[in-house]
């Protein structure tokens, strides 16, 4: 059995072919499908065009798809986008059986392999989505106007902040200083102005970017960016914090959720996704442990992104997964 995993963000779409035991097999990868950026007949268009390269691939190995899983940015809240995404979902990719979510919930289900429990989201934007049985809540994704702490965006504005607290002598010249001068190719100090005013310009994605930077000074040493990363890692886990909260209480996430009888306490488990965390590597991932409740425990991702929608899917029909896809918790789906 083949089954198809669709990852849909805001500057690409990922197609994968799990097996069975969801191993993948191939993937292709497309522009963005968001309606917000090229229309919904432009969604049908692209995932039309990955769902066919995706079962040729499937026929020319003497298999077909016996279900198509898509987590998709956009598919929130609204009830008419929710409608008209799955419209063109339809459209696209017929009468197989599927499972359309959003990809904070993909995420989810992904990261912990549809155990309850948390994930953190942290690339341009971040938020934080938990599920415990069939209730589910979230914190964060406020957008950078409003909040979108510890994202790449954020980070991205904390480096030029920083370098112009060492650029003035507020905070000691470091590593950080001069590798934004190198990597931004500026002459003086003062090119951060137009920097920020022509080149960034409200631009999250080439904001985001610079995270590079900050990985690069504090590959280098630099105290101000090890210390910038403790701070994102303080904000993610205070999204973190509000949604297993919410889910199970204070007392649970200050000290341990009893299982079962009550004799044995747990951990409640927190995934971790985005290309933050695959940018920054132990430098975040160490400070993010410890900064989360006593009660939580960082795990590390049990699935790619697009295996999520495949995992509902096949949970929906009944079919059974990996023998360790909930393995220390009871799946959910």
């Amino acid at each position: 059995m083949i089954w198809l995993g669709v990852d849909g963000g805001g500057t690409k779409t990922e197609f994968v072919l799990f097996d069975e035991e969801v191993r993948p097999r191939e993937r292709f990868r497309l522009g963005t499908c968001h309606p917000g950026q090229v229309g919904y007949d432009g969604m049908t268009a692209v995932l039309g065009e990955g769902v066919g390269l995706a079962s040729a691939a499937a026929g020319a190995a003497g298999d077909t798809i016996c279900g198509v899983g898509l987590g998709l940015a956009g598919y929130g809240q609204d009830p008419a986008i929710r409608a008209r995404m799955a419209e063109a979902v339809r459209a696209a990719v017929g009468d197989v059986p599927t499972e359309l979510m959003s990809d904070v919930e993909a995420a989810w289900a992904s990261t912990l392999g549809l155990r309850d429990g948390a994930v953190v989201i942290c690339g341009t934007g971040s938020i934080a989505f938990g599920r415990r049985g069939d209730e589910t809540t979230r914190a964060g994704g406020w957008g950078y106007q409003v909040g979108d702490e510890g994202s790449g965006y954020w980070i991205g504005h904390e480096v030029l902040r920083l370098f112009s607290r060492q650029a003035d002598g507020r905070d000691p010249r470091g590593a950080l200083f001069d590798t934004v001068m190198r990597e931004l190719e500026f002459s003086a100090p003062y090119d951060v102005i137009t920097y920020a005013r022509d080149v960034l310009a409200g631009d999250r994605t080439r904001t985001a970017s610079l995270t590079r930077v900050l990985r690069a000074a504090a590959d280098a040493g630099d105290p101000a960016a090890l210390a910038c990363y403790q701070r994102v890692a303080a904000e993610l886990a205070d999204i973190v914090r509000a949604v297993v909260e919410a889910l199970y209480g204070r007392d649970a996430v200050a000290g341990g959720l009893a299982v079962g009888d009550g004799a044995t306490d747990t951990k409640i488990p927190v995934g971790y996704v985005g290309g933050v965390f695959e940018g920054a590597g132990e430098f975040l991932l160490e400070p993010l442990a410890q900064a989360l409740p006593a009660g939580c425990a960082l795990v590390a991702p049990a699935y790619e992104p697009a295996a999520g929608p495949c995992l509902m899917l096949r949970c929906r029909l009944g079919v059974s997964g990996p023998a360790d896809r909930a393995e220390g918790a009871d799946a959910s789906c």
